[in-house]
C-alpha cells in the first residue's frame, strides 16, 4: 500500500452551449491545463487532515496550521470548497470500507468561483490521490460518477459535466445527461478573468422568466445554440485541417457569444476582454459559463501573447493555457 499518492486533475470551460443546455439542448465542454494538485497521506490521528496552501478564491484568504483554521476574509466561501474535499475523502474511505487517518494537501492554479470548474477538479484530485492511497482500483468514469455525487452532495444539482471532463479530459459532447468522447484537437487559448462571479442560479432563473414571457424570441435563440453545438461537433471531427478547424470554430465562438449576449447574461467586463481579445488577433472568443463575471475565453494561434496583454490591459487576468488531453492523472506514488 502506498505512503504518499500525489494526483492532480484539470479545469475546463464550456466551449460551446451554456444555458441552452439547460432546454435539452447539447453542450460540448472541454478540460483545459490548468490544474488542481492533491496529496494524500495516512496520519496517525483517525481523523481527516485538509492543509491548502492556496485556494484562491474572489476576496478570500485562509490558512490552515495544525488543528487551527485561520480565515482572513469570508468564512463561507472557504467552508464550500472544504466540503468538497470531505465529502470526496469519505465517499473514497465508504467505497475501500476502511476507517483510517488521511491527510490531504491541496495546490491549485484554478480561481475558485470563476466558472472554470475548480469545486469538481478538486473533488476528482481527491477522489483519483485517497482512492490510490487505499489500493481502491477505479475507473475514471467512476472516479467522474464519484465526483458527480460529491457535487450533488454539496450544492443539490449537477449536471456532472465538470467533474466527468476534469476525470476524463479532452472534449466531451454532452447532451441530456449522456456523454460522448470527441476526437482531440490541440487549440491554443487564452483565459480571461474578469475577477468577479455572478450566480449561476440567478442567472440560469433570468434566462427562464425572459423565455416565459417572449418564448416567441428566447425559443429561437435557443435552438440556433442547439444547431451551432452540432456544428462545431461537426468541424472537430471532420478532416479539415488544423487552420481551417481554427477559422469554423473561431466564426462559431464568435456567434455563440453573441447569442449569450442575446439572452442577457453577458456583462460589460466580459465583452469587454471578448472584445480586446479579437481585436489583438484572436479567431475566436466568448464567454464561458453561466455569464455574470467570471471568464471568457479565446482562440488565439500564434497569438497567444498579444491576446493575453490584451485581456490585461482591458482589466481582465490572462491564463494562457491549451486543452487538455488528459484529465486526472496520478503524477506520484511513495511506497
Amino acid at each position: 500500500m502506498p505512503r504518499l499518492v500525489l494526483a492532480s486533475a484539470p479545469a475546463k470551460i464550456i466551449l460551446f452551449g451554456e444555458h441552452s443546455v439547460v432546454y435539452g439542448k447539447p453542450a460540448i465542454a472541454s478540460a483545459i491545463d490548468l490544474r488542481t494538485y492533491v496529496r494524500a497521506e495516512f496520519n496517525d490521528s483517525g481523523n481527516i487532515k485538509i492543509e491548502a496552501h492556496d485556494i484562491k478564491t474572489p476576496g478570500l484568504i485562509v490558512s490552515f496550521s495544525e488543528d487551527k483554521i485561520y480565515f482572513e476574509t469570508d468564512y463561507g466561501k472557504a467552508a464550500e470548497v472544504l466540503s468538497y474535499v470531505r465529502h470526496a475523502i469519505e465517499l473514497v474511505l465508504e467505497e475501500a470500507d476502511k476507517r483510517t487517518g488521511v491527510s490531504v494537501s491541496i495546490t491549485s492554479q484554478i480561481p475558485v468561483g470563476a466558472g472554470l470548474g475548480s469545486s469538481a477538479a478538486v473533488a476528482v484530485a481527491t477522489i483519483g490521490a485517497v482512492s490510490k492511497l487505499l489500493d481502491l482500483e477505479l475507473s475514471k468514469e467512476e472516479i467522474a460518477k464519484m465526483g458527480h455525487k460529491v457535487e450533488l452532495l454539496v450544492q443539490g444539482a449537477s449536471s456532472g459535466i465538470d467533474p466527468t471532463v476534469s476525470a476524463i479530459g479532452g472534449f466531451l459532447y454532452y447532451k441530456q445527461g449522456e456523454f460522448e468522447h470527441l476526437p482531440f484537437v490541440e487549440l491554443p487559448i487564452v483565459v480571461g478573468y474578469t475577477g468577479s462571479s455572478g450566480s449561476t442560479k440567478e442567472l440560469v432563473a433570468m434566462v427562464r422568466r425572459r423565455y416565459e414571457e417572449m418564448p416567441e424570441l428566447i425559443e429561437p435563440i435557443l435552438e440556433s445554440m442547439g444547431k451551432l453545438v452540432d456544428k462545431a461537433k461537426e468541424v472537430i471531427i471532420s478532416k479539415l485541417d488544423e487552420e481551417e478547424k481554427f477559422l469554423k470554430l473561431g466564426e462559431l465562438m464568435n456567434i455563440n457569444h453573441g447569442l449569450l449576449d442575446a439572452l442577457g447574461v453577458s456583462t460589460k467586463k466580459l465583452s469587454e476582454l471578448v472584445y480586446a481579445a479579437r481585436t489583438a488577433g484572436a479567431i475566436g472568443a466568448k464567454l464561458t459559463g453561466a455569464g455574470g463575471g467570471g471568464c471568457m475565453y479565446a482562440l488565439a494561434p500564434g497569438k497567444q501573447r498579444e491576446v493575453a496583454t490584451a485581456i490585461k490591459i482591458a482589466g481582465g487576468t490572462p491564463m494562457i493555457t491549451r486543452i487538455s488531453k488528459e484529465g486526472l492523472r496520478i503524477e506520484e506514488v511513495r511506497e
